[in-house]
């Protein structure tokens, strides 16, 4: 009885560890992600902030979001005025790139932007 107490203890002690472990990785990539951002046309001027994951954004989403593929098809709808001008890191890779609401590319990936972070998107009127 005494031995499977010992071994018991020592499985969760070797679980904490582990999951202690996945929080520190999780945590190292959200401390790795910082953008600041420049919102034009949404406002009589522009709008400037930092977002900052925190470990609570959505970093695959926000990733997505932020590469631009000039080959992708995109619906031809107008979303508005509003522009975003985004610089700084994901997971540690730089990040220098204007989103605008053009087309509906331009629309998902505004949205997805603040979204990732738990915000709205700030939008014009």
């Amino acid at each position: 009885m005494r031995r499977l107490a010992c071994l018991l203890s020592a499985l969760l002690a070797a679980a904490a560890l582990a999951a202690c472990g996945g929080d520190e990785e999780k945590s190292s990539s959200a401390d790795a992600t910082q953008l600041d951002v420049e919102v034009t046309d949404a406002a009589s001027r522009p709008i400037r902030l930092t977002l900052r994951c925190g470990g609570t954004c959505d970093v695959a989403r926000l990733d997505e979001a932020l590469t631009i593929d000039p080959e992708r098809a995109c619906t031809q709808q107008y979303g508005g005025p509003e522009k975003a001008h985004v610089t700084g890191t994901v997971d540690g890779r730089p990040v220098d790139v204007t989103l605008d609401r053009a087309d509906g590319c331009g629309i998902a990936a505004y949205e997805a932007l603040f979204t990732s972070f738990g915000r709205n998107p700030p939008l014009a009127g």
